[in-house]
This record gives C-alpha cells, structure tokens and sequence, in this order.
C-alpha cells in the first residue's frame, strides 16, 4: 500500500510516495521500475528557454507498463499507454530502437525520454534526456538512440506533438537493444543457510559441478566462463545474519526475497557473475524458483538474483525434498527469466499481477496480450492457462509485481490427473513454466538464445 505525503508541483514534475507495506529493500532500479511508477502530481507541460515544448508523463495516472529490450511479446498495453508515459529499460552505453505501425490519419509524434532523479529520501524528479523524431522505415516510425547513462536505468516517456500527447494508434510496438559486450558469463552458486544433500544424494560440491555442466550444455552459443561457491555465513559482514544452521526461506526469513543486501556486496573479482542463491525453501506451495524478468544486471547489484529452493512446499503445504536435476533445471530456467525470457505458455499468474495490493486494492501490471513469448520457434500452450495446477497461484505468499517463477509438478504419475498439461508442444523447451519429470530433454530454441545473446551484449561485465 502507497500513502501520499505530499505533493509538489516543480517545473521537474517532483513526486513523493511513502511505501508502507511493502517494504523490502529495492535498488533504485526496481524501485523506479516497480514501484514508483505512481505519479501523483498535476503538471504535463513546460516551455525551455529555447522554445522547446516538454510534454511530461502524464501524472494523473499510475505508470506501470515497461518494455524490455528485444522482447518479442505483443505489449499492447505498453502500446496503448507509450503516448501518456511508459517505462523503458535501459543500459549504459546500449543503442536502442523504439518502433511502431505508421497510422496515417495523424502526424508522426515526438518522442520525448525523461530521466528519474533523486532528490532526497522518497522525493523524485524527472528531466528530459532528450527529444525525438522519427525515421520513417518501411510503413514504420523508427526512433533511436543511445543510452549515456552511468548504470541501468529506466527512462520515462511520452508521446505528442505541440504540448499535446498523440491520438493515434500504436500498434506492433518493438524495442530492440544491441550493445558490445561479450557473450560470456560466469556464475556464484551462494548457498544460503542450512542445505543439506539433493533427493537423489548429491552434496553442494557435486551439485555445483553438474549445474556448471548442465548451465554449458544448455547456454549452448555463449560461454559460461566459470562457477564460483560462496557461503553467506561466510561473508565478512553479514555472515551473522545468514547462520549456517538456519533454514532459510525465501519470503518468510526476511521481506527482502532476492536478499539485496547479499547480491549487491559481490567483490571485483566476481564482476561478470550472475548469482544464484540456494537455500532451504520459498514460501508458497509448488514455487521452486523465483527470478525478475530482465533483471538485467550481472556482478554486484541488487537486481542480480535467482532464488531456489531446495524443498518445495507442495499442495498441502509440505515439504518435498527435490532432485539435482529439478534443482538446475529450475536455476537454468530462473535465469533465462533474468536475461529476459518469457514462459513460452503464460500462467494465470504472469497476467493477474497486480502492484501496490491485490485484486481489489492493487494496479494491475499483467499484459493479457502477452501469453505468448512473441517466438515462432516456441508453441504455446493453451492448456496451461485452463489447468487446475494455477489456482492457488493467484494469491501467492507474496508480493510478485515484476517476480516470474516455476512450479512444480513432479510425479508422471499424475498424467491421468493432469493428462493435457502432457500434451502441451512447449513441453521440452526450458521456459515451459512448469516442472515435469517425464520432460528430461530440455533445451532452449533458437530464438530464445538469440535474445539471451542480444541481453548479455548490453550488459556491462
């Protein structure tokens, strides 16, 4: 829940939002991204000194709606809402391409981006980063630009002509990224609390060595440099606070779920890493793993974290030891999340999310227009969305604004019960959102490794 403090009406359009409830420990990134997408001022347009007319987000509204780079999914939401003010993901030094249908009926917009600043504690501004005029490409308004940001970030939009925002439709919305950076990464394995041996007998030793193999066969295309095991009771500073002894579970140990404090204090010499943290457990029944979609970052920064269990609670709310294999699969599938991968068949969670509160009191932020991933090389899958398996995901033990995660779905023996989730195409690719264990050969397709590709070359590391 998001109380108002007070309003200010600077040229900046300054905001200040006091979060009550949910109050985990965020990055500015998410914070901006998922959080504070709540203006609450009442100011839309200004005059620079040299003429120039800025169009602000509208602030009348919630700004929930974010587009990832390189994603292939519809965003019509995104779409529908770019002129009044969306979200862009952004990061340092990337060049990115924001395109759309041309509609003939209205002249072609401007594109303004606004950059979101601090001015002290819950007290932000936005200033304009630059403004835009599109080059037309086939029957498409294409805008570009690069990035000149210091760290990822998201830059804020609108869309108009003359202090007024644009009135024509936008449709087929793409925004694409390219970058530098190499195609590699290495991995920190950060073992969280007491974990004991895999269901099938497997120590943290050897599960770190299957999950090196396992992470290489999968990412084929790209390098997994190496794997690194850390303990958390061993950090330096905040070893007390992860005993060894302690079960810790993600969501009921502590409200920060992607453990910030951990994932941001990574040294210099784990910089191209991306962490996954293992631990006891995740509170909720059948979530295995949880990620952010895009996280975007690797190395130290809160962003950067997969979270696994290695007991699920099941239906009942009991704990089921799991396998070495369902283990890596889920941290495979967890960080496909992270370098901006979509389930290849949605769930009814991935659309009924909602920020600030539930379905009554919150925002929704799902895109209905977004159960497929975009990709021709992935079928979806209908049956995911009817299967009873999803009815207890609609009110999970936590906040998931922003959060993607995979259940589980163990024993082939529920194939009569279960018997069309069986038959879904998707079934073998990494990103079907389920975990099944008759489904052993699974592997990414080729689109997909091309988005996680493009993903790693604008990610600083």
């Amino acid at each position: 829940m998001w109380c108002l403090l007070s309003i200010h009406a600077f040229e900046e359009c300054l905001f200040r939002v006091f979060m009550k409830n949910f109050c985990k420990k965020v990055w500015i990134l998410g914070f901006l991204a998922l959080l504070l997408s709540f203006f609450i001022t009442a100011c839309t347009t200004s005059v620079e000194a040299d003429g120039e007319i800025i169009l602000k987000p509208d602030t009348s509204r919630y700004i929930v709606h974010k587009l990832y780079p390189n994603d292939l999914a519809r965003n019509d939401s995104a779409a529908a809402n770019i002129a009044h003010g969306i979200m862009l993901a952004v990061h340092p030094g990337a060049s990115y391409k924001l395109s759309f249908d041309i509609d003939s009926t209205v002249p072609a917009p401007e594109l303004q981006l606004f950059r979101p600043y601090s001015i002290d504690a819950g007290l932000f501004g936005l200033s304009k980063v630059r403004t835009l005029t599109p080059t037309v490409v086939g029957k498409r308004y294409v805008y570009s630009f690069i990035c000149e940001e210091n760290e990822m970030t998201v830059w804020y939009t609108s869309l108009g002509n003359n202090g007024k925002y644009y009135e024509g439709e936008v449709k087929n919305i793409s925004f694409t990224g390219t970058g530098t950076y190499k195609d590699h990464f290495a991995l920190n394995l950060i073992v969280v609390g007491a974990v004991g041996k895999t269901k099938d007998g497997m120590d943290i030793d050897e599960l770190s060595h299957y999950m090196l193999e396992a992470f290489r066969e999968k990412y084929y295309g790209v390098t997994i440099d190496t794997l690194y095991v850390l303990y958390a009771h061993e950090h330096p500073t905040l070893g007390r606070k992860y005993t060894a002894d302690y079960p810790w579970e993600a969501g009921t140990s502590s409200e920060d779920i992607f453990l910030g404090d951990l994932a941001s204090s990574i040294d210099e010499k784990h910089s191209n890493t991306l962490n996954v943290f293992f631990m006891h457990s995740i509170a909720g029944n059948n979530v295995m793993g949880l990620s952010r979609l895009f996280a975007g970052e690797l190395g130290a920064g809160e962003e950067n974290a997969v979270v696994i269990g290695e007991y699920v609670h099941n239906q009942d709310g009991e704990l089921e030891l799991q396998s070495s294999y369902n283990i890596v699969m889920t941290m495979i599938h967890e960080t496909g999340h992270s370098f901006g991968l979509r389930h290849t068949s949605a769930t009814k969670l991935d659309m009924k999310q909602y920020l600030g509160g539930d379905e009554k009191t919150g925002v929704l932020v799902g895109d209905w227009s977004n159960i497929d991933d975009g990709l021709t090389d992935t079928p979806f899958c209908e049956e995911i969305l009817r299967s009873n398996l999803y009815k207890q995901a609609e009110e999970p033990a936590f906040e998931t604004s922003g959060f993607v995660y995979r259940a589980i779905h163990e024993s082939c023996s529920d194939r009569k019960r279960y018997s069309s989730i069986y038959i879904c195409p998707d079934l073998n690719n990494i990103m079907f959102p389920v975990t099944v264990e008759c489904a052993q050969d699974l592997s990414f397709s080729e689109q997909q490794m091309e988005i996680i590709r493009s993903t790693l070359s604008i990610i600083p590391h």
